[in-house]
């Protein structure tokens, strides 16, 4: 696929099967001039190829021997302003699996190559329509399912992340260049580099990069879903508060203790962000097998989650143990999102502990037979990745990109590090070098065949 070649390519561009519609679309130089010997014009003697670009035109699609296979409607994008920048055409069809394989299989007779996955975008990239980053967002937005998932793949459509790398690179190349004319004349020992405005450079560099690094984990964990885990000590009412959140009867309920032993997964979207919940086994010490297992699969699950909410049960008079048991969870995940949450209010109240709950971001008094107070949670986790989002101006949501800036700036840290230490100009020139070659891999700028292969590959055919 990589190999770009002259051919015409031709594809289903909506999902297989009867529908009301269906668009096949043709991209390459032999596009319109093709479909123009298959197409009769409704308004007689109209050519395509005399068409402006942009236009749409009512007609018929005729086979050999003048047969009549469907009424169309034929959108004409001529190069270079369509999606791919060669010629296309788009022929609306009616949804009928047998019209649309009998249209296909006349292309194909008339010279027209099936695409493979992934082949308009990436003759778009060649044609320098989208860049990588664009490429990969395209195929983001269309897997997309949720409100701020979308918002975020239309912001990497638009070039928010590509523009930021390409103007970063600029300056970091500029840099460079001027170290090697450096370089070039050292027998003239000429400085076109202010050393304190290469070191200050470097400086804003890395920490924009490393503001870019840290995004990730939130742009990725809202792409795919933010894993929300619920834990405590067995009969604390996790699994009402869990059936309460998904709005189902999951999760079986009972009195008695350790009836949790696996984790259900339940999916719910709160203001445009994708949550998965987790209902665990309660977490004790237990000599039943089975029960033990849960427990170790709660702990496995816990180290996944972006978010931990511990539950307890505000009637344990065990409250020395309670406030114990979540200083531990503190302790023992700093960088996890933490929600303290003392269920059964409608039995007991935690008043004995008011000081203790100022300390809490996230603490909560609730019943979780009442859906009113689950929702205040549910608000307040939504809240929390909502402001997270507008901390952030770009939110970095490939891992191919997340390594790319990861390299970048380790390459960034030895100049900045060789700079210091007074070492020697081609050693600092060498790091800047590998630095914007990482740079250069995320919008495709500097890129190899393998990861070409490996992008491409995972889009649908027809885009």
């Amino acid at each position: 696929m990589l190999d770009l070649d002259h051919d015409t390519i031709v594809a289903l561009a909506t999902p297989i099967g009867s529908s009301a519609i269906s668009v096949i679309r043709i991209s390459g130089k032999n596009s319109i001039s093709t479909v123009e010997n298959i197409f009769i014009s409704i308004k007689t003697g109209k050519k395509l190829e005399n068409q402006s670009t942009h236009t749409i035109h009512l007609g018929y699609i005729v086979a050999e021997n003048n047969n009549l296979l469907d009424q169309v409607l034929v959108s004409i994008f001529k190069s270079p302003f369509s999606y791919t920048g060669e010629n296309m055409i788009e022929i609306s069809c009616h949804g009928s699996d047998y019209i649309q394989q009998q249209i296909l299989q006349l292309l194909v007779r008339k010279g027209i190559r099936l695409a493979r996955p992934g082949e308009f975008t990436f003759r778009a990239f060649i044609n320098k329509k989208v860049d990588l980053s664009q490429a990969e967002a395209i195929a983001d937005l269309i897997v997309s399912e949720n409100k701020i998932s979308h918002e975020m793949s239309l912001q990497q459509i638009k070039g928010t992340l590509a523009n930021t790398i390409k103007d970063l690179r600029k300056k970091l190349l500029d840099f460079a260049s001027l170290l090697e004319l450096e370089l070039d004349f050292s027998e003239d020992h000429l400085l076109f580099v202010k050393r304190e405005d290469l070191f200050s450079f470097l400086q804003e560099l890395k920490g924009i990069l490393k503001d870019l690094i840290e995004s990730f984990s939130l742009g990725n964990a809202i792409k795919k879903g933010i894993y929300v885990v619920i834990i405590g000590e067995p009969n604390v009412g996790k699994s009402t508060f869990f059936n309460q959140v998904i709005q189902e009867d999951r999760s079986i309920i009972s009195h008695i203790e350790g009836t949790t032993r696996d984790c259900v997964e339940g999916e719910i979207i709160l203001n445009g962000i994708l949550f998965r919940f987790l209902d665990t086994a309660g977490i004790r010490k237990t000599k039943d097998p089975i029960e033990t297992m849960g427990v170790e699969k709660t702990m496995k699950k816990i180290e996944e989650a972006q978010v931990i909410l511990y539950l307890f049960d505000v009637s344990n008079q065990k409250k020395q143990k309670i406030v114990s048991d979540i200083k531990k969870i503190y302790k023992k995940y700093p960088l996890k999102n933490i929600f303290a949450i003392a269920n059964k209010s409608d039995i007991s109240s935690f008043h004995d502990f008011e000081n203790f709950k100022l300390k809490i971001s996230n603490f909560f008094e609730i019943s979780a037979k009442n859906y009113n107070e689950v929702k205040r949670v549910l608000n307040a986790l939504s809240s929390l990745f909502l402001d997270k989002l507008k901390e952030k101006k770009i939110v970095v949501t490939q891992y191919r990109h997340y390594e790319a800036l990861k390299l970048s700036l380790r390459e960034l840290t030895l100049a900045h590090n060789a700079f210091n230490k007074g070492l020697s100009v081609d050693l600092i020139s060498i790091y800047l070098k590998e630095a914007l070659r990482y740079l250069g891999e995320i919008t495709g700028e500097i890129t190899s065949e393998d990861i070409l292969k490996n992008i491409f590959s995972k889009f649908c055919i027809g885009k």
